[in-house]
This record gives structure tokens, C-alpha cells and sequence, in this order.
């Protein structure tokens, strides 16, 4: 993804955040477990107060579990009516969990453009 303004959010061993403002969101790269929800909150606190849309690309996750992906799902449901959260560069089989359950339908969520493979 090209990205005007990004600046490195969080850098850990496991997991690396950085922000994007234009367009605004997040790429999210590394692993989401238990051992780095605490970081993936804290981002997406980061996001909390940005009006309008926000993309978050994932096309750079090796693991996602449901803990973190309950957090991503969680954040779209609090944006203000009419503005969407849309997750980018999802994995095949995270696209099948979040059909499955019926996130997909989720107020305030788009999954948009699929990782390429």
C-alpha cells in the first residue's frame, strides 16, 4: 500500500503498527495473540478520534486470533453512524470466520480488497 503521512506506531518483536493519514487507518504487520492485544488496542485507541472512515490493511498479518480479530470487529461497531471501518488485505480464511459468523454483517464494517496471494 502506498501511504502518504505513515508514522511508526508500535515495533515489537511479535507485531509492528504503523498509522496511516492518508487515507487514515492503520497497516497492521506480525502477530496478533494474546501476548500483543494490549499493542493493538492501543492503536486502535490511536484511531478513536478520527472522524470518517478508516482502513486498516492486514495484508501484512501472519496470525490473527479470534481475541484480536473480536478487537478489530469491536472497533467498527463504535464508529459514528455512516462512517466504516474497512479491513484490507484479509486472508482468505479470515474472510471465511467473519462470513461465518455473520461479522460480515457487522454496522460500521466493510471488508474490502482481498490479500493477494
Amino acid at each position: 500500500m502506498d501511504a502518504v503521512g505513515a508514522e511508526l506506531l508500535i515495533r515489537t518483536a511479535e507485531l509492528r503498527i504503523t498509522r496511516i493519514r492518508r487515507p487514515p487507518g492503520l497497516r497492521i504487520e506480525g502477530v496478533v495473540d494474546v501476548r500483543t492485544h494490549r499493542h493493538l488496542r492501543t492503536a486502535l485507541d490511536v484511531l478513536e478520534a478520527a472522524g470518517g472512515d478508516v482502513r486498516l490493511d492486514l495484508s501484512g498479518l501472519e496470525f490473527l486470533d479470534l481475541g484480536g480479530l473480536r478487537m478489530l470487529i469491536g472497533f467498527a461497531r463504535t464508529r459514528d453512524e455512516g462512517h466504516h471501518v474497512e479491513l484490507t488485505g484479509l486472508a482468505p480464511h479470515l474472510r471465511n470466520v467473519i462470513a461465518l459468523v455473520g461479522w460480515d454483517e457487522t454496522p460500521g464494517l466493510r471488508l474490502g480488497a482481498r490479500r493477494a496471494n
